[in-house]
């Protein structure tokens, strides 16, 4: 069969990229008026919001610079932003090893330091790395491995999110570090700079598979908020013993995967009843009506692909043309609606001596033309001996019709006209050497 190119939608790679942009200058925006709060001393600068404690200067420097980074890797066109790019993300990885060290080489860095700074630190190493990678371009399992670990680490703290805002003790973001969302969005935008490659490749596909990650996705980031969330409000909230709020647990949990499965169905619905609707406008476009068979757009669309196929792989394949004898004859004494009776009894009987992967095409009034990839000019003279066959066996209801043909196998170097021309050839020898009858062309003319 004729593959099918897998392609990117461009409306979604644009979204992607625009999305990216965002991030990257809303990272070094928000990370920018952090640094100032903490250079003028403004407390209320050095946090997102009134009641968050105050992200510390190397964390806002770390997001600062990655969102620069960011911002720099997105354009291809100069080897220079990207080696900067490249040096900046070496920096985010050098502020997550100095805060690291910082906290382990001191005197007393208790739990909290521990659970806090060096969760940090490792979060701007892997960052700082993911940078590096997306900006050379290279290592692309690794860096996939590095954008995973960090969204792991981002809904750990969006989690944490949902916990605190079911828990009576303290208020919502005093309890989860403000970096959890730069976070989020950093390693979303790191992701999305490259909408045609890793793993956003399938969600930027115009593909049934690509409609799903663009709708589902989302969804799936924000259950282990909704969970968490239920299970907090169960125990702090409502007083139910863990046991109990477990059940409860099991329960939504049933009902939300049951309505996300419902949500895919429908998903799924409307998208084949689209695909269908696509597809019969596309087949209404490539399709001759009379006969059945594939049109002359349709024929020299496929013929383009295969002749490519050549070229890239050495696919040959065979080329069949073929002209009704004597139809204007035929016409004459019986009208055109017998004529066009005889063209829908060809276009039956070539359909029915192909493989499912040749094409049959009505090539202009009464001349067809058959495509049989991967099939030599042995293989292409049994089809049309059979197609002879076919013709002269069936019951024609006012006198027999007969059909001459031009056979040729593609040639290296050969342009579509090339081929055309020697099995045109090939079948107007065919029509003088007595027609109902092929003749193969075996050399280029």
């Amino acid at each position: 069969m004729i593959a099918v190119p897998f392609h990117q939608d461009p409306r979604v790679v644009r979204g992607f990229t625009h999305f990216s942009r965002a991030v990257a200058v809303m990272m070094s925006v928000v990370a920018l008026v952090l640094l100032a709060g903490w250079c003028w001393n403004v407390p209320l600068l050095t946090a997102a919001v009134p009641v968050q404690p105050s992200m510390k200067p190397n964390a806002a420097i770390g997001f600062a610079l990655s969102g620069s980074s960011l911002l720099l890797s997105q354009d291809d066109s100069g080897s220079l932003r990207l080696r900067l790019a490249s040096w900046l993300s070496l920096a985010v990885m050098a502020i997550g090893v100095a805060t690291f060290g910082e906290y382990v080489w001191a005197a007393d860095p208790g739990v909290d330091y521990l659970l806090d700074d060096s969760l940090m630190a490792l979060v701007f190493v892997l960052l700082g790395g993911l940078g590096l990678l997306v900006s050379a371009r290279r290592w692309l399992y690794l860096r996939e491995g590095l954008a995973i670990a960090l969204l792991a680490i981002a809904m750990i703290g969006l989690a944490s999110y949902g916990i605190a805002l079911a828990s009576k003790h303290g208020p919502l973001f005093d309890r989860v570090p403000i970096y959890t969302t730069l976070l989020l969005l950093a390693v979303l935008g790191w992701l999305s700079s490259t909408p045609t490659t890793g793993l956003t490749r399938v969600a930027t596909a115009d593909t049934l598979g690509g409609a799903f990650a663009r709708r589902l996705l989302l969804p799936a980031l924000l259950l282990p908020v909704v969970f968490a969330f239920v299970f907090e409000m169960l125990q702090s909230g409502l007083g139910l013993p863990e046991t109990l709020a477990f059940a409860f647990m099991a329960l939504f949990s049933g009902a939300a995967v049951a309505l996300l499965v419902w949500w895919v169905a429908n998903l799924l619905d409307k998208l084949e009843r689209q695909r269908r609707e696509t597809l019969l406008l596309r087949n209404d476009a490539d399709t001759d009506t009379l006969t059945g068979l594939a049109n002359r757009r349709a024929f020299d669309d496929a013929l383009a692909n295969l002749l490519h196929g050549q070229r890239k792989h050495d696919a040959m394949f065979s080329l069949l043309m073929l002209d009704l004898d004597r139809f204007k004859s035929y016409n004459d004494d019986f009208g055109h609606l017998a004529g066009d009776e005889v063209l829908r009894i060809t276009g039956h009987l070539l359909g029915t001596a192909l493989r499912p992967s040749d094409l049959a095409a009505r090539y202009g009034g009464e001349e067809f033309a058959l495509l049989l990839p991967h099939a030599d000019i042995s293989r292409a003279s049994d089809v049309a001996a059979r197609i002879l066959g076919a013709f002269r066996g069936f019951a024609w209801s006012r006198r027999a019709v007969t059909i001459s043909i031009g056979v040729a196998q593609s040639a290296a170097g050969d342009d579509a006209m090339d081929l055309i021309q020697r099995a045109d050839a090939a079948l107007y020898d065919a029509k003088r050497a007595g027609r109902d009858q092929a003749v193969t062309a075996t050399t280029a003319r």
